[in-house]
């Protein structure tokens, strides 16, 4: 089934993976001065924190938007960090289906980046 966005009964929403037990939710952001979005990514039992910087690109009133995410920073146990293509990847995927805050509607493409340092 994969991801899925669901708003909880505090009204708080999260990205969800059941069947893999992958959740991602938005812990901050963006804040004053274009601060990045800060969020969680559990699974496995571990607990990844990162940072991402979001661009919107309008695509006019009825055509939507591309999404751009460039992450930042990544805070992870070094063994989840060892396996970097799999931590991006479940990243990527995880914000590919968080979309904007949270939805997909009207998200015509969106893009993940992470800098080489990453």
């Amino acid at each position: 089934m994969g991801f899925v966005n669901e708003r909880m009964e505090n009204y708080d929403c999260q990205t969800i993976d059941r069947e893999r037990g992958i959740v991602l939710k938005k812990v901050s952001g963006p804040g004053p001065e274009n601060h990045p979005h800060k969020f969680n990514l559990a699974f496995a039992g571990e607990s990844i924190n990162f940072s991402s910087h979001r661009k919107v690109i309008s695509l006019g009133r009825e055509k939507g938007y591309d999404i751009e995410w460039q992450v930042l920073e990544i805070y992870a146990p070094p063994h989840v960090k060892q396996d970097k293509s799999k931590l991006h990847g479940l990243i990527a995927e995880a914000l590919d289906a968080y979309g904007f805050a949270s939805s997909r509607e009207n998200v015509k493409s969106l893009t993940v980046t992470f800098p080489p340092s990453v």
